[in-house]
């Protein structure tokens, strides 16, 4: 079986990321980035990137100009209305009664409607923000997390292609011993096939290695068919954090409970503006008319006398106010149902803070795991593999130790060495998903 060169496997292995500097915090500006190909950045810096250019998070954040639209909007007055009319009573003869009037009304809401309209569109504008952070903490945690399957299938690659190369050295000593008639042709033979096999995980590791890249690239907003490179180390393992003090850190930290809590004022605000809307506005009017009449009739000097044109004009000034009698409808029924909103909003915050809860408990248990297991590992199973494995290659080629003592001790480590590179992902997700729970990073 032909295997892929050295240049083509490490080319297909660039996985994740790229870009200079990178050293804003500021997730929603709109900057414009220069992307380089093939350069080496760190999942901190991919973070970055996800933040500023996911099309998920971009559409998000309208909804914050959204809600400012809408404050500026709560905070202006109703406009005064003016009423212009004409009218004319006889359009074809000379007498008839023509009026010009002119009208004025104003709008006076009663009851603190402006200020509590203000107030339900500041909550609703906190509300934005809090669903925004929010966003971006889930975002940046699942980034990290496909970040750390990168690296880990990368890990798993490098080690599998270290091991690829001894065999192969082993395969070339078995092919000379073969023709010099020193060795049996069924060694060459398993070890043909040992080299096929990790030629087979060589090519299965690239390609979920470009699988997961793509999907970096994807969250990240980057261009999908750019190659680029991780710098970071997958051994990140994070410190465990005492339980009370994680979860206090959560409850004070996290966006999804400042939102909960945020819909909470958000209904009390509603809550009172449905109250206000029950009174009635008040609506104060003016105006003037100018009214001519004109009409002819017989004189009085004389009887028969001829038509005499009679006209009358007047000048009026009027005004008064309106108001609604709420008799009937005193807005009750969206008062009732804001204070149902207000209820289910308490019931959510109340059950997102024992989710809180059993997040941060599980992710500090998971974490503490994590790292036990991986300090049983840093006591020498890794190295006392790799020493077994170069001991029992020595003695084969001494002739002491069968080829398949090899073999097995081969794949031994090898899956020593993916249970590790297992470990070493569960730790570094662990503590992603502590920071996650808790909405802080984890040292």
């Amino acid at each position: 079986m032909q295997t892929p060169s050295r240049g083509f496997v490490r080319f297909a292995l660039l996985c994740a990321m790229l870009c200079g500097a990178a050293t804003s915090k500021l997730a929603g500006q709109n900057q414009q980035v220069t992307v380089e190909p093939q350069m080496s950045v760190s999942v901190d810096q991919v973070v970055w990137f996800a933040l500023s250019r996911n099309p998920d998070i971009l559409a998000a954040r309208q909804k914050l100009h959204e809600a400012e639209g809408l404050l500026r909007q709560a905070g202006l007055r109703p406009n005064p209305a003016l009423d212009v009319s004409v009218s004319n009573g006889d359009l074809l003869g000379s007498s008839g009664e023509r009026e010009f009037a002119f009208g004025y009304s104003h709008t006076l809401e009663l009851g603190g409607k402006r200020e509590k309209r203000l107030e339900v569109a500041r909550q609703n504008l906190e509300l934005a923000r809090d669903e925004i952070a929010n966003r971006e903490r889930l975002l940046s945690a699942d980034v990290k997390i496909r970040c750390a399957q990168v690296l880990a299938l990368v890990r798993s690659l490098q080690n599998t292609e270290e091991l690829f190369r001894l065999t192969g050295q082993s395969l070339d000593l078995a092919k000379a011993r073969t023709a010099a008639g020193e060795g049996a042709p069924l060694e060459q033979g398993l070890l043909q096939v040992e080299v096929n096999r990790m030629g087979s995980d060589r090519l299965l590791f690239s390609a979920q290695a470009e699988e997961a890249l793509l999907q970096v690239k994807l969250l990240a907003g980057l261009p999908l068919e750019m190659p680029l490179q991780l710098s970071d180390s997958l051994d990140r393992r994070g410190g465990a954090l005492d339980f009370q003090n994680a979860v206090e850190a959560a409850l004070s930290r996290r966006p999804d409970l400042a939102a909960a809590r945020t819909e909470e004022r958000l209904a009390e605000a509603e809550l009172r503006q449905a109250k206000s809307a029950a009174t009635p506005d008040l609506v104060a009017r003016g105006g003037y008319s100018h009214v001519q009449a004109s009409f002819e009739q017989f004189g009085f000097s004389q009887p028969g006398g001829i038509l005499t044109p009679l006209r009358d004009k007047d000048n009026l000034i009027t005004g008064g106010i309106s108001i609604a009698i709420p008799l009937s409808d005193q807005n009750q029924g969206n008062i009732e149902a804001v204070i149902a909103r207000q209820r289910a909003a308490r019931l959510r915050r109340e059950s997102l803070e024992r989710i809180v809860r059993q997040e941060v408990m599980s992710a500090v248990a998971r974490l503490a795991a994590s790292n036990r297991a991986l300090q049983l590992f840093d006591a020498g199973v890794i190295g006392q593999s790799q020493e077994n494995v170069r001991v029992v290659r020595g003695a084969y080629e001494l002739g002491e130790l069968r080829l398949l003592d090899v073999i097995n001790e081969q794949r031994r480590l090898i899956e020593t060495q993916r249970a590790y590179t297992d470990l070493l992902r569960d730790a570094y997700i662990a503590a992603v998903e502590l920071g996650r729970a808790t909405a802080q990073p984890v040292k």
